[in-house]
């Protein structure tokens, strides 16, 4: 697998562009070479993960410079890439010629004006005229709902692989993700953090002939589905044991109307339906006892961290845009 970083400086704000393949031979030259035309001072870096065809001679020809991840993973190349690459403003978009070059300083504007600080490429939008297989429109569609619904956010593309960040969302957000769960993980992280986001419409073509996607639908949607009760679970632990809680009080609860009726009527109860109502409502009682800790100690872990962020901006202070 091949990570491109793209580097460029703008006056004294610096664009790293950062750009994923995997045996993406028939397509990264052409990716290169477009995004040379949209970025024409850009400095190139590859992160080859032990891709198996031509991509890293390729990209090397092209002028960049390449270095090794041996951990494979979209997740492990790009966070290597923002650990390792320094810049004010970050630019990732996929190495399969699909998403459009030269929207990348439509893309850059809002962070640039100050009002931004994750600018979406988002697909999925209605002015949007994306190319996708039922399949995979089905599965964004069916997952963006999920994390909306469950996070109360009112994002338009949760998967989009094109999108613009600032140097402090880079460098403050725990990226944790190995795989193709990379973007979900950067949305929901961009929203619980109160990171301004911008979504705007951009085109997203077919793959070339000769490029093949790496993703697969129930594998990765899977892990992405995993991904988002995780975050859930870490970001919202009230909702997460609260939720799981209240199952477990309403099914405890048939159970007990049943024993609580037939006592009435029969004088008798059936241990073994009691022993289940009883461990339903305990067991419900114990998770949400556990959110509300939870979600007092998620609470101040991120008052500190918010101290630590001020601390940083005054050994620091940033630079003026």
């Amino acid at each position: 697998m091949i990570y491109v970083v793209a580097m460029t400086a703008e006056g004294n704000r610096r664009v790293a562009v950062i750009i994923p393949c995997l045996n993406e031979q028939a397509t990264i030259g052409t990716v290169l070479k477009r995004f040379r035309a949209s970025l024409p001072d850009a400095t190139l870096y590859v992160i080859d993960n032990n891709s198996e065809d031509g991509t890293a001679r390729i990209a090397a020809e092209a002028g960049a410079v390449v270095l090794r991840e041996t951990r494979p993973g979209k997740g492990h190349a790009v966070r290597k890439a923002f650990r390792e690459v320094e810049a004010e403003v970050y630019l990732l978009v996929d190495g399969d010629d699909t998403y459009p070059a030269e929207e990348a300083p439509r893309l850059l504007q809002p962070i640039r004006d100050g009002v931004a600080d994750v600018v979406v490429a988002a697909r999925l939008d209605a002015p949007s005229r994306s190319e996708f297989r039922w399949i995979n429109r089905v599965g964004n569609g069916l997952l963006l709902g999920t994390v909306n619904r469950l996070f109360g956010a009112s994002l338009t593309d949760l998967l989009s692989g094109y999108r613009a960040m600032t140097r402090e969302f880079v460098k403050q957000a725990p990226i944790l993700a190995s795989g193709f769960e990379l973007e979900t993980e950067l949305s929901i992280l961009a929203f619980e953090r109160g990171f301004r986001t911008v979504e705007l419409p951009v085109t997203l073509k077919s793959r070339p002939t000769g490029s093949h996607s790496k993703i697969s639908v129930v594998r990765d949607g899977i892990r992405i589905l995993t991904a988002i009760l995780t975050l859930l679970r870490d970001y919202r632990p009230l909702s997460f044991f609260g939720g799981a809680g209240l199952v477990c009080a309403i099914l405890g609860f048939m159970p007990g109307i049943f024993v609580t009726v037939e006592f009435m009527e029969r004088g008798t109860v059936r241990i073994p339906t009691a022993v289940l109502a009883t461990g339903l409502e305990v067991s419900a009682l114990i998770l949400i006892l556990s959110g509300v800790i939870l979600a007092a100690v998620n609470r101040r872990f991120r008052e500190l961290d918010h101290r630590l962020n001020l601390l940083e901006d005054q050994l620091h202070p940033p630079r003026a845009r």
